[in-house]
């Protein structure tokens, strides 16, 4: 019961959802009809815009491909800042959102524009092959056959270097990614090693595996029962996005909270956490995690009673300044 109480819904939410009806019981919907209603729901709303300080800033934005594994040629965009050294300059692989189903790079451009200009590192935002076309572990092994193209090109096309900081990150799916990435990096030898990670709204184990954890492990997670009609995110929405993804349950390659060893990884790690999220206790389990057996240095910013990934809609004021606690914690 240690986060139960962040699951009392927020002021700001009840009065949104108040002049939103659309957005009450989605479970009534598929995964692409809620996409389409949170769509039309955003529609309503003044979309965020590209802040003045942003929009005149000397970032150079490049559009190109990486070669994956399989010879895909994966979409990415470079953000890169016009001022400062190279030497000193940190490097971000942005992972974005969308359930492992929806996205692209449009998705996170704002977000990665605002990062490199008022954060002065480089970001490079990837697109990552989706399901059902392309189901697990194809958008996985994209993003990681990035972070290493990233790590061994950085000087040459990012105009920075990892060994100043080598930060992944990414918002739910993005931030599942991420979290399996940190894994594959240690267990792999990557050099440069990841120094940081962010981590926003994560999936870090499915539920269907959640048997497999240590009994005093398992008993952490009460948000998936607790926020199990969370309007944004529910329980049954999780399943069916897990049923297109292909997924299995048990494989740490989605569920990386099953390995093993949460030795050396990453040193510091910037959390994003939603009170009404079932995802709510997975986050805290693994920031727990890594604080005790690698050392990591954590900070969360968390949303008392509001739901996965609310920010979307600009209509509420934690909505507005979620960008501003972004570059606040990717900063520590």
């Amino acid at each position: 019961m240690e986060y139960s109480g962040y699951s009392q819904v927020n002021p700001q939410w009840t009065k949104f959802v108040a002049s939103h009806s659309e957005l009450g019981d989605l479970d009534r919907v598929g995964i692409v009809e809620r996409r389409r209603i949170f769509g039309e729901v955003e529609a309503k709303i003044p979309p965020r815009k590209i802040p003045e300080d942003v929009a005149n800033s000397s970032i150079t934005v490049d559009t190109f491909s990486i070669t994956a594994r399989d010879g895909y040629e994966i979409p990415v965009r470079s953000y890169v800042p016009g001022s400062g050294s190279a030497e000193n300059r940190p490097v971000l692989i942005y992972l974005h959102a969308g359930g492992f189903l929806f996205g692209d790079l449009e998705s996170g451009d704002l977000n990665c524009r605002t990062l490199a200009a008022r954060l002065n590192i480089s970001v490079l935002n990837v697109g990552y092959r989706l399901a059902p076309k392309w189901p697990f572990p194809h958008g996985l092994n994209d993003s990681y056959d990035a972070t290493a193209w990233a790590a061994a090109n950085a000087k040459t096309r990012l105009d920075a270097s990892p060994t100043a900081g080598f930060l992944v990150g990414g918002i739910s799916s993005g931030a599942n990614f991420a979290g399996v990435i940190a894994y594959q990096a240690r267990d792999a030898g990557l050099s440069p090693p990841i120094t940081g990670l962010w981590i926003s709204i994560p999936v870090c184990i499915l539920p269907q595996a959640y048997h497999l954890l240590p009994p005093e492990q398992r008993e952490q997670l009460l948000s998936l029962e607790q926020n199990a009609e969370n309007p944004l995110l529910t329980k049954k929405s999780l399943a069916d996005i897990q049923a297109i993804y292909g997924s299995p349950p048990e494989d740490p390659r989605i569920s990386f909270l099953l390995n093993k060893d949460h030795n050396n990884l990453p040193k510091r790690a910037y959390f994003q956490i939603c009170g009404r999220d079932p995802l709510r206790d997975e986050a805290f389990l693994w920031q727990k995690l890594l604080e005790k057996h690698s050392g990591t240095r954590s900070r969360v910013h968390l949303y008392t009673g509001m739901p996965h990934g609310f920010w979307r809609f600009l209509e509420m004021k934690a909505s507005q300044e979620w960008l501003d606690d972004l570059l606040d914690g990717i900063s520590m």
